[in-house]
């Protein structure tokens, strides 16, 4: 099954870091304090979708090192090496059509500063993703400390675990594996959602980070959206 794999025009290793950040890896977070004394900011300054929530901020630092050619913009599109960065993730009433609206009007349109990224030649790749519940937009922005790549993906928390729920167990377990004992897990989920552990959670796929949110958004009747900010050191 190829569906997620043309993403990688848009999002190539985006996923890696966002699912590390699921596990602690290299990343620090930092969450709403358990008596609400610390309000959330949006720390990749990025505009989010207007009344969006935030539910979820993180800084990473994140080592990258790609096999083969990276196709198109990314958040991580200027080679392998160390990226700092910050990610945020928020939750909104917004229908998922409302999302998926907004993020092509601000791709056509981009916030001051912002340039929106070139996202590869694939027409059916927003169409193919928004079927499971996703949609996104990359961009890249100039600053004092180099090039950033930006990342902004929106996502129908229900629809990404009614298509991926059945396998979300599994990652954990395949994570702790070595590489020559994972392929029967992967058979597994081949069986059951078209794709195995390593594809969904491949960095050639968007829908990594959605499954790195999830766990964010679950106890939210909601609509979310991650916005991950990345610079090369």
């Amino acid at each position: 099954m190829r569906i997620f794999a043309t993403f990688s025009s848009v999002a190539a290793l985006a996923a890696l870091a966002l699912l590390t950040a699921c596990s602690g890896g290299g990343q620090q977070s930092s969450e709403p304090s358990p008596h609400g004394t610390a309000a959330l900011t949006n720390s990749t300054g990025f505009p989010l979708y207007p009344n969006a929530t935030i539910v979820s901020t993180r800084s990473f630092t994140q080592n990258v090192n790609a096999h083969g050619a990276q196709n198109g913009a990314t958040v991580f599109d200027a080679g392998n090496g160390t990226y700092t960065g910050h990610e945020v993730i928020a939750a909104t009433q917004g229908t998922f059509g409302d999302l998926s609206a907004w993020v092509s009007k601000v791709e056509g349109a981009p916030p001051s500063g912002y340039t929106a990224a070139e996202t590869g030649n694939n027409p059916d790749e927003h169409s193919q993703a928004q079927r499971y519940g996703i949609d996104y937009a990359a961009f890249s922005r100039k600053a004092d400390d180099g090039r950033h790549g930006v990342l902004v993906i929106v996502m129908d928390p229900q629809r990404v675990n009614a298509r991926f729920g059945a396998v979300l167990g599994m990652i954990s377990k395949y994570r702790s594996l070595p590489a020559m004992m994972r392929q029967p897990i992967d058979d597994e989920a081949k069986s059951r959602i078209g794709m195995t552990i390593s594809e969904a959670t491949a960095p050639e796929s968007p829908i990594g980070a959605a499954l790195a949110a999830l766990s964010a958004l679950q106890s939210k009747n909601a609509r979310g959206i991650v916005v991950m900010d990345a610079t090369k050191r």
